[in-house]
């Protein structure tokens, strides 16, 4: 989930404002700011006049990925995007990247393995 408010707030727009700037339908913003497409956070980030990397990084960092308890790296942060056989992930601490990692090394091997 994408949160803008406080670039809209920089930028004196409303929600309504921003997705005419961004080129998107109104409904459609709405479901990019829950979840976003690349595409669109590229838009909005260009609409906002911010990086993609800043729009992201307004996003909570303290959630576990699928369960996992966050370890020794939890508090080093992060702005990425994980693309993986279609699957999105997004972590903001090291700690989550190391178990999306894990998670999808123990996907990838058993499929290769079959």
């Amino acid at each position: 989930m994408l949160n803008v408010d406080k670039f809209l707030k920089q930028n004196g727009m409303n929600k309504s404002q921003l997705a005419k700037k961004a080129g998107l339908k109104q409904a459609n913003l709405y479901a990019g700011l829950r979840n976003p497409t690349l595409q669109t956070i590229q838009k909005i980030s260009k609409a906002l006049n911010v990086t993609p990397a800043e729009l992201l990084a307004e996003q909570d960092s303290n959630k576990s990925i699928k369960g996992k308890r966050l370890g020794k790296y939890s508090k080093v942060k992060l702005n990425a995007i994980i693309l993986c056989y279609g699957e999105h992930y997004e972590p903001s601490t090291l700690q989550e990247l190391i178990n999306i990692c894990k998670t999808l090394k123990d996907k990838y091997v058993k499929i290769e393995e079959d």
